[in-house]
């Protein structure tokens, strides 16, 4: 996905409409023709022509249902979140696709903060059932998905500042600009000090737990090792008390517990570090 090269070939009214798209997610599945028409001060026939210049460029999708409509596809969506984060002055300059999941695509960037990085949310159908279960969010579409789940990482990490998390600088819609982290996935290094290391992250659990955070999905996939550690991707998280919160937080113990073991041979029992971290607050 060439975002650089496609930002550069938008025009004044093709943002336009993407804006006035934007701004209606929350209402409809897809926007109706001639309300975004209506909103972006250009007529119907304008639209239209736009409308399916943006679609051969796969930025929105075009349907025709009761009405004709048009709803953002992942990048489009990304492209207008990149928008917004430029004219707030938040990204000076995109650079190159460091990574790819699921659920995210991530670039780096330079910003007002220096370099960074730039995490794009997308929650497609795999997880969409499970997010919904989780979240209760209804039927909105997944750019509304993709853009709450960006929110609630940034909101978290904001929460999490001065711990083992990046530094979160930005959040526009479903994009979240951050601090970039030069280290590598735990799963891919050699750890020396490995018991130190899951003491480590045992006490970093414990430390957003009593902010009122539960990370919700932590494995050895998102610790990052270098010169110290970080935890990071924080979309799935929970506030202590929400839904499941003890049922996340020990499977998140779990999942590092299981890995130290298999990988290092380190014994620890599950069941007595997650009540260490609850400790006698009654919850």
């Amino acid at each position: 996905m060439d975002l650089s090269t496609t930002y550069k070939s938008i025009g004044k009214n093709s943002w336009k409409i993407m804006a006035a798209i934007f701004e209606n997610l929350w209402n409809y599945k897809f926007v109706p023709m001639n309300l975004i028409a209506d909103i972006a001060h250009l007529s119907e026939e304008k639209t239209k022509r736009i409308l399916r210049d943006l679609g051969e460029k796969n930025l929105v999708l075009n349907k025709y249902t009761e009405y004709e409509g048009s709803t953002f596809t992942f990048k489009g969506l990304s492209l207008y979140s990149l928008k917004r984060l430029v004219e707030k002055n938040e990204v000076e300059a995109l650079g190159k696709k460091m990574g790819e999941g699921k659920e995210s695509l991530i670039y780096n960037c330079i910003s007002k903060h220096g370099e960074a990085v730039i995490k794009f949310h997308k929650l497609g159908y795999s997880s969409f059932k499970k997010v919904v279960d989780k979240r209760n969010y209804g039927t909105l579409n997944f750019s509304v998905l993709s853009i709450r789940s960006a929110k609630r990482e940034f909101t978290t990490l904001r929460k999490l500042q001065g711990l083992a998390v990046p530094k979160a600088y930005a959040w526009e819609g479903n994009a979240v600009l951050m601090e970039l982290i030069d280290a590598k996935e735990l799963f891919k290094v050699k750890v020396e000090n490995p018991e130190e290391l899951l003491d480590a992250l045992i006490e970093e659990v414990a430390k957003f737990y009593r902010r009122g955070i539960v990370h919700g999905d932590l494995s050895q996939h998102n610790v990052l090792v270098g010169e110290s550690f970080w935890i990071i991707d924080f979309p799935q998280s929970v506030e202590v008390g929400e839904r499941d919160w003890k049922e996340l937080l020990e499977r998140d113990i779990a999942n590092l517990v299981r890995y130290f073991n298999k990988t290092y041979r380190i014994e620890r029992d599950i069941n007595s570090t997650v009540e260490s971290i609850i400790g006698d607050t009654g919850n």
